[in-house]
């Protein structure tokens, strides 16, 4: 199975759900009901705070995971905005949860804060209390995204000259596939990485993977295909004129008339064949 790309859960979502986040939200209102705190701990009585607390953190959860998997939809190939999408859904919870407080706050306590200065002030106890909430879910599910972590690069070797970094894309590709890389491949949303020893898909976008392989040769050949220099083994004219690439692995990758003079400029065509 390919290791999932960053930005990818590497949990199910039941077991995220289940085992991780209601655990801790549940834990969260029954310390907030046994402190009571914003005076609720002298005008309610522990049922009566456990109900407050739970009723309160469980609508806010609701409505966490709700915008959560709604935003998720629309951030497969960008993993990079989970950590400002998380932070924002986060924010966003907390202005539905302070006209709620101030329903429930007026009906069960008789407090009336459904103006401008009580729903003011009242707005900063809800984001206190929801950031305070939310941050061990947060980070535990930045963590199952493989976004707390920054891809790893090479240890610095003092030797002259300095070796290159490593592009960062190579950090994407499963052990399994070893870091010899020869092509990518586009394939609907995902990156289909073809290396000396197999392939594997990566769900991100061919323009972001070529952009993260910078500092390694190669060239972009077809709007759909990307390859590296040491990976061509030759080079096939079709009778319409137009190129083929032939990889070490035995790959054929088209090459699309708009980057034909690049390749011809890149000294791949000398490969080619009589």
């Amino acid at each position: 199975m390919d290791t999932p790309a960053i930005g990818q859960p590497r949990t199910p979502y039941r077991r995220r759900l289940m085992g991780r986040r209601l655990p801790v939200l549940l834990g969260a209102a029954l310390v907030l009901a046994l402190l009571g705190p914003f005076g609720t701990f002298a005008d309610l009585t522990l049922v009566q705070r456990l109900a407050y607390w739970v009723g309160l953190i469980g609508l806010g959860g609701l409505a966490f995971e709700l915008l959560t998997l709604a935003a998720a939809r629309r951030l497969r190939d960008r993993p990079e905005a989970w950590r400002a999408l998380l932070a924002g859904v986060t924010l966003a919870v907390a202005a539905p949860m302070t006209l709620t407080v101030a329903l429930l706050e007026k009906s069960l306590r008789g407090k009336d804060m459904l103006h401008p200065l009580g729903l003011a002030e009242l707005f900063v106890y809800v984001v206190l209390v929801t950031l305070l909430v939310s941050a061990i879910p947060v980070w535990l599910e930045l963590r199952d995204r493989g976004l707390l972590v920054a891809p790893p690069s090479p240890a610095p070797v003092p030797s002259i000259p300095a070796e290159r970094p490593e592009p960062v894309f190579l950090a994407r590709l499963p052990a399994r596939l070893g870091r010899d890389l020869l092509a990518l491949e586009m394939e609907d949303h995902y990156v289909r990485a073809h290396t000396a020893v197999g392939s594997g898909l990566i769900l991100m976008r061919l323009r972001d993977a070529i952009a993260e392989l910078a500092g390694l040769e190669g060239l972009q050949v077809h709007r759909s295909h990307w390859v590296a220099a040491t990976a061509v083994a030759g080079v096939e004219r079709k009778p319409d004129g137009k190129l083929v690439l032939v990889l070490r692995n035995g790959l054929r990758v088209p090459v699309s008339r708009s980057h034909a003079a690049a390749v011809r400029e890149s000294g791949w065509v000398e490969k080619a064949g009589p």
